[in-house]
């Protein structure tokens, strides 16, 4: 039996909601996905067009532009980080 999935493999989480970039899930709903029921896999799956929406990205997903948003916040640390460490 194959369980649908949403992932397109860009698996990086928004720092402010909790959201992946690539499929909309939150961090649960990723490791718990093969636990889940028919029924929560569903509901989890409607929810996913707003939330990718609300990240700026297509309703169906879009790998280089999740890729582009994962690489342009992990810039955004590592900035941040830099910043950091000059003021210690």
């Amino acid at each position: 039996m194959t369980v649908r999935s949403p992932c397109i493999l860009v698996c990086e989480l928004d720092r402010t909601t909790g959201w992946c970039f690539g499929c909309g899930r939150n961090g649960e709903e990723v490791e718990n996905w093969l636990a889940y029921s028919d029924r929560q896999r569903d509901a989890a799956m409607a929810a996913l067009p707003e939330r990718l929406i609300a990240l700026g990205l297509p309703a169906e997903g879009d790998q280089r532009l999740a890729e582009d948003r994962a690489r342009a916040q992990k810039g955004v640390t590592r900035r941040r980080n830099r910043r950091r460490k000059q003021r210690a």
